[in-house]
């Protein structure tokens, strides 16, 4: 009898015309933004698609800190069909985020949870990651499925399924603390010690892959001390920016529901979802404030957005206790036209398909020109979108490499781009200028690009003809 119940749940659902209607115009949305695309979303996509891409090939550079291996091995088999086909995958992952999300609404009570639908994935900034290559749209994914588990009573597999969120964005994993206190307090002993299954897994997939239980922590070490590579934010960035991240309509109907959850007394009840976007908007402010200087983050406004789906249940929520309040058809309807109109045009207008910048153009116009000239040659540069254009890993290989010292001595004759950006970064600290390589009587200019103050060289290097 349990299975034909909801089964005739989950039936009904399916026949629910306005939930229906929401996923087609998120879809359609979606897919006309991922046709018309042509580039990735900055900064950091097109390295990581090229990491999932030749994961095998990259293997010791993927148990770095910044690689995350949950996002990494997700999209390594999508990569492999490439970025059209990846981000039509990340796609898919976003329905299964949103059908999550409304389940959890409908579990909750909430009237007009179909709303959801809407309110969530039309998040400016939830929607502008949710096809990207990136490790947001799949937090929110693990966050939400152990919040559905923890609804469900599967308490074990909530607090499990909450520490792999450690495996995708690790200061996240103060959701699986704070589920783990939970649990604490309810007293569920033996389920405890799975909080540590995120973790454990990333040790020992670090351990077997580098052969040194070490390498994890001396990464996190490093990790933790690297610096800005640009000046952080204020510490009321997020704050100042909530309608930019998760939008108008989605900001006032958040407020409006708090006051209808605080009048019917049940904050008890949204405590969980209260306390992670607290929780995640004072991480990535302490984090991302210039005052501060913890780490490298400088307050990408996609950080907050990772908890994108709470803040839509709690916007459904007040937009459901407004609806249950309008007593004519009409006034509903109007109603319901003005949050719609309101939500499309706040994302359609505020988010756009990618596209390559002019930087990355000069980029790809320098090594198109170096792989014609001189096939034979490696390339050294640091930028990944070099690696894109020849369809090759980042990590190195026959004819790409990374831009360092140890690469200039393994290959005394090669290509080389450099580039204001990566060439001597924070990131890669080389400590190669370009005075140093003008200077190398080994080294001659091939080609010379300058957009506004940027400029770019592709330069020959050639050390057994300067002996």
């Amino acid at each position: 009898m349990t299975i034909d119940n909801n089964s005739d749940v989950s039936n009904n659902q399916l026949r629910n015309p306005f939930l229906i209607f929401s996923f087609v115009v998120v879809v359609v949305i979606e897919a006309v933004w991922i046709v018309s695309s042509r580039g990735f979303y900055l900064v950091d996509e097109c390295a990581h698609f090229l990491y999932s891409r030749f994961v095998l090939q990259s293997l010791p550079i993927t148990v770095q800190t910044w690689h995350r291996p949950g996002r990494l091995w997700l999209f390594a088999v999508p990569a492999q069909f490439g970025h059209l086909f990846t981000m039509f995958f990340c796609l898919a992952l976003f329905l299964c985020l949103l059908f999550v999300t409304y389940r959890i609404a409908k579990l909750k009570g909430i009237k007009h949870a179909e709303w959801i639908i809407l309110l969530t994935g039309l998040q400016p900034i939830l929607f502008d990651i949710s096809y990207a290559c990136l490790n947001e749209a799949p937090t929110a994914l693990v966050i939400m499925l152990s919040y559905w588990c923890h609804l469900k009573k599967k308490l074990g597999w909530s607090l499990a399924i909450a520490s792999v969120v450690f495996l995708f964005r690790f200061e996240m994993y103060s959701f699986a603390l704070l589920m783990f206190l939970v649990y604490l307090w309810k007293r569920e002993w033996k389920i405890l010690p799975l909080v540590l299954l995120g973790p454990l897994l990333w040790i020992g997939l670090s351990t077997i892959i580098s052969g040194n239980v070490m390498t994890f922590f001396r990464e996190w070490s490093r990790f933790s001390h690297l610096g800005k590579f640009i000046p952080g934010v204020s510490v009321t960035h997020y704050l100042e920016n909530l309608q930019t991240i998760f939008g108008f309509g989605q900001v006032v109907l958040f407020a409006i529901g708090i006051v209808f959850i605080t009048r019917a007394k049940r904050n008890a009840d949204y405590g969980i979802i209260y306390c992670t976007i607290a929780i995640n908007i004072i991480i990535n402010t302490l984090t991302g404030a210039e005052v501060f200087r913890w780490t490298g983050s400088v307050g990408e406004l996609r950080y907050v957005a990772v908890v994108g789906p709470f803040w839509g249940i709690v916007s459904v929520y007040g937009l459901s206790e407004i609806l249950e309040r309008m007593k004519t058809v009409w006034g509903k309807l109007a109603f319901s036209v003005l949050v719609f109109s309101a939500v499309v045009f706040n994302c359609t207008l505020t988010t756009h398909p990618r596209r390559w910048t002019n930087y990355d153009r000069v980029m790809m116009n320098m090594t198109k020109a170096a792989r014609t000239q001189y096939p034979q040659l490696t390339l050294l540069s640091n930028d990944c979108v070099a690696a894109y254009e020849m369809d090759v890993s980042p990590a190195g290989g026959p004819y790409f490499a990374q831009l360092n010292k140890d690469m200039l001595k393994r290959y005394p004759e090669c290509l080389i781009i450099w580039d204001p950006f990566t060439a001597n970064s924070l990131f890669f600290q080389t400590e190669l200028t370009k005075e140093k390589m003008l200077q190398d009587t080994t080294v001659r200019v091939l080609e010379e690009y300058k957009y506004f103050n940027a400029e770019y060289l592709l330069l020959y290097r050639n050390v057994q003809r300067e002996r």
